[in-house]
């Protein structure tokens, strides 16, 4: 009778022994545990470094695309002043004697680099309605790493009226001037003539981010004329 007893404790502790070592066997080792975590962390760090690459192309990109839309803005404008330059005397030098039409020289309008001073036809006044004609005064120069446009209301303006300005392009470090003398067929750094143009302009930009720009334009030819032949301009 005692051995019958023992032998179904017996049979019912090895139950039991079996039961919990398969209720275990349900369960996750430590060492499992932290291999899954090393693999959803190399996973999750995979994702992130293509996501962050992915947002950085994208910035990269915007902030080009801005770089060179800037650039071609300044070059519409500066296309526009030089391609309709034109052989007009005006007062508001100093230095100014006969009938010079241009300017270029280093440092000239406060200009870190060259600048550049001429006058120009096409700014618009329909029918007349301002009180001014259709030549302005415009130069270019650099000042603190940006290009400027700089203007008069008038052609004729007192010496030491300050003009307007507007930045056109920023990280220039420099701003060079050469002009074509079709007379003697050969280019160079000044323009002595008084009363006539260069057959062209070469207008070099040095930029921090991309290198040198060169542009050249061709210049309408012509003498200076008298400030009275150019559509009644009005002058101060």
């Amino acid at each position: 009778m005692l051995n019958r007893k023992k032998g179904l404790n017996r049979k019912k502790e090895l139950s039991r022994k079996t039961s919990s070592r398969k209720a275990l066997s349900k369960g996750f080792t430590l060492i499992e545990v932290m291999v899954a975590i090393m693999v959803f962390a190399s996973l999750s760090i995979a994702a992130y470094q293509v996501v962050n690459q992915v947002q950085r192309s994208n910035q990269l990109s915007a902030e080009k695309t801005a770089r060179l839309q800037e650039m071609q803005r300044a070059m519409i404008i500066m296309d526009s002043d030089f391609r309709q330059m034109v052989a007009r005397s005006f007062k508001g030098r100093a230095n100014a004697t006969g009938n010079r039409v241009l300017y270029s020289d280093e440092y000239l309008l406060d200009s870190q680099s060259h600048g550049i001073l001429f006058t120009r036809l096409g700014w618009q006044n329909p029918q007349q309605a301002f009180p001014r004609g259709e030549i302005v005064k415009v130069g270019y120069r650099v000042v603190d790493d940006q290009l400027e446009r700089v203007w008069w209301r008038y052609p004729d303006t007192p010496e030491g009226q300050e003009p307007l300005h507007k930045s056109l392009l920023d990280q220039v470090t420099s701003l060079d001037f050469r002009f074509y003398d079709g007379d003697n067929d050969k280019w160079q750094d000044a323009w002595p003539v008084e009363d006539k143009l260069p057959q062209a302009v070469e207008v070099t930009l040095e930029l921090k981010d991309y290198a040198k720009i060169r542009r050249v334009y061709l210049i309408a030819q012509g003498q200076s004329v008298a400030k009275s032949d150019l559509n009644g301009e009005i002058t101060q």
